[in-house]
């Protein structure tokens, strides 16, 4: 079966956000410094559960800020200033009752719910920044969900 097919076959009942926290370190903040943003789609925490006509997705978002370029999210955590996880969760029904591949599992987790989730993820960025009282970020669209997005703010 093929992407497209399983597409086809799916109807999204539900989005929602069982787990959204943000941690905001004051003092890891530099006057006039500029801000290295990251975030990234978890693989490794993506839980996809499926059951007869129903397949129940929960699929963790991070974001951090750092103002040194070269303290990512992945390194140090001690330089990060803001971090936001989010999870979200995709409740889905299929039409047939079918046994899903991993490897459609794994093609919809890295292409289509990205662009299901991509702009309430940026949504949800753009308040948590504004709430902290940091500079207005508005992450932008991009395809390929596999490598971190990394931007620099000044």
């Amino acid at each position: 079966m093929t992407l497209e097919a399983l597409l086809a076959m799916m109807n999204i009942e539900d989005i929602s956000i069982p787990t959204c926290g943000y941690h905001f370190d004051r003092n890891k903040l530099k006057d006039g410094a500029s801000f290295y943003y990251q975030f990234l789609i978890d693989e490794k925490k993506v839980s996809v559960i499926q059951s007869a006509k129903t397949i129940d997705m929960l699929i963790p978002y991070t974001f951090a800020a750092s103002t040194d370029a070269t303290k990512k999210s992945t390194g140090k955590k001690q330089e990060i200033f803001f971090s936001l996880e989010v999870k979200y969760h995709i409740g889905i029904k299929i039409k047939e009752e079918i046994l899903i591949e991993d490897d459609l599992k794994k093609a919809f987790v890295e292409s289509v719910a990205p662009r299901i989730l991509h702009p309430y993820f940026r949504q949800i960025v753009a308040d948590s920044l504004q709430k902290a009282g940091l500079p207005q970020l508005n992450l932008p669209f991009f395809e390929n969900f596999s490598e971190p997005f990394e931007s620099e703010r000044t």
